[in-house]
């Protein structure tokens, strides 16, 4: 079965709790340490979506800018 695409806003929640949980200091070496792997290849994807939404605003400015001129 495939996995459901991730939304932007449950991304950065997880990663959120994820900064909260390495911030408090209280797990072990180990766990701190794939926590923070999940959290960079979170921040990755959330940097991509992000530059994805960024690439369509744009387009839709050019568009109306265009419409605009007409």
């Amino acid at each position: 079965m495939a996995k459901k695409a991730e939304t932007y806003e449950a991304m950065a929640e997880r990663l959120q709790s994820i900064a909260d949980k390495l911030a408090d200091g209280n797990l072990p070496l180990e766990e701190m340490i794939k926590l923070y792997e999940e959290g960079a290849k979170l921040a990755a994807k959330c940097r991509e979506m992000l530059e994805g939404y960024k690439a369509r605003l744009d387009v839709i400015e050019k568009q109306n800018a265009e419409s605009e001129d007409e």
